[in-house]
């Protein structure tokens, strides 16, 4: 195969790779520029639940044991220690072992009185209070469950691959190649329209190369989470054990400590561990009988770097049972932690958020400049492959006559 040839090959490869996956990578840039602002976008949608009649003056903790005081039905099952300003609390429950269904799994309790201001039942919809999660859901499966999630695990590979291939695509085939592969990285905003759109579709690929590959690989590993990257972590680099390693209770079990209890127990052992950061969020996994809480800079939870980091304890007991931190942990379990905070951009904090953004609009951006680019080349493409077909049956037939 020549070197022309390699390059035509590599160029239908680009090509129909990018027609295949075009509907299914618009929908997720869409969504996923959506989702950078996915907490705003539902306080703002839904103002009855997370807007504070007034300033914050109960704590959470406090409001939460109330909560369970005054509705034994449920337990709470995950909250934040440290509520943001002009928030809400949002608190996950469920219901107590031996009690009937909800109907709901989140209740907002109000910072100002602690009252209940509301429920809703998370999931997705096409409402004011399931909307962002109904755009969550297409974002990441299609709303078509694990089928939904496997065919965007095979789109984000596809991507990935269409993405280096677009990048050897952009090596020039002749001397000085520096130089030549220089020019691909500019455009001018006076070029003809079918140059412009070519010059944009390349240098926004070469210029974002870096996280669009960060992006597209970190989609492939989440979508294929539990079937490929767990095991290859398992067999390569396999992570500290842990209380969640083994099976779950046969029924969920109440907790017997209260959280005041585990707050304080475990800020003491962050203090002795030289931690350093101040708790953020606590939570309960009553099929596992633990209770966890969460540490994470300022106390607001959060996801930079590697993310926050748990210490579990028994929900009967308080015996202190494991400590999940990333930080310490294998190389494979870093890389675990790394996903989702290297896929939302929450990494490097608001400036990495704004990136994501920008890589949502330059992919949009990409499929419609792949789409005018396709169907600007196609005419002349098809005109030449009537005209050959048209020289070859002519030669046939001169063939034949003679």
């Amino acid at each position: 195969m020549t070197q022309v040839e390699r390059r035509q090959f590599w160029t239908a490869v680009h090509r129909y790779s990018g027609l295949a996956m075009l509907a299914f990578l618009a929908i997720a840039a869409a969504t996923g520029c959506l989702l950078c602002f996915e907490k705003p976008l539902d306080a703002w949608l839904n103002p009855e639940l997370f807007k504070p009649s007034g300033p914050a003056s109960v704590e959470p903790l406090a409001a939460v044991e109330r909560l369970e005081r005054d509705h034994p039905e449920l337990l709470a099952t995950y909250f934040p220690v440290n509520a943001k300003e002009g928030r809400n609390l949002t608190v996950a429950v469920e219901p107590a072992p031996g009690r009937g269904t909800l109907g709901f799994d989140q209740v907002f309790l109000d910072r100002a009185s602690g009252a209940v201001v509301g429920t809703r039942k998370t999931g997705p919809g096409w409402d004011r209070p399931h909307l962002m999660q109904g755009i969550y859901q297409l974002h990441f499966t299609l709303l078509a469950g694990d089928w939904g999630r496997w065919l965007m695990g095979v789109i984000a590979l596809t991507w990935l691959v269409s993405n280096l291939v677009g990048i050897y695509l952009t090596w020039p085939l002749k001397r000085p190649y520096l130089r030549n592969w220089k020019r691909t990285w500019t455009f001018k905003w006076s070029s003809p329209p079918a140059r412009l759109l070519l010059d944009l579709h390349r240098s926004s690929g070469l210029w974002l190369m870096l996280p669009l590959t960060v992006l597209a690989f970190t989609s492939v590993a989440m979508n294929f989470f539990g079937e490929a990257l767990v095991p290859a972590v398992k067999l390569l680099s396999p992570a500290r054990p842990s209380p969640f390693d083994g099976p779950a209770l046969a029924a969920p079990v109440a907790r017997a400590i209260d959280y005041r209890q585990v707050l304080a127990q475990g800020a003491a052992l962050a203090r002795r561990n030289h931690l350093g950061w101040a708790p953020a969020t606590l939570q309960y996994e009553a099929d596992r009988g633990l209770v966890g809480l969460r540490f994470s800079p300022g106390g607001i939870e959060n996801y930079r770097a590697l993310g926050p980091v748990t210490y579990w304890f028994d929900g009967r007991d308080g015996r202190f049972v494991n400590e999940d931190n990333p930080y310490s942990d294998s190389a494979g379990f870093k890389l675990m932690r790394s996903l989702y905070p290297l896929h939302t951009g929450e990494m490097i904090g608001t400036a990495g958020v704004a990136l994501d953004l920008v890589l949502g609009i330059v992919t949009l951006g990409m499929c419609v400049t792949g789409v005018y680019l396709w169907l600007k080349r196609r005419r002349p493409r098809v005109s030449a492959r009537k005209a050959r077909r048209k020289r070859a049956a002519a030669a046939r037939e001169a063939k034949a006559g003679a």
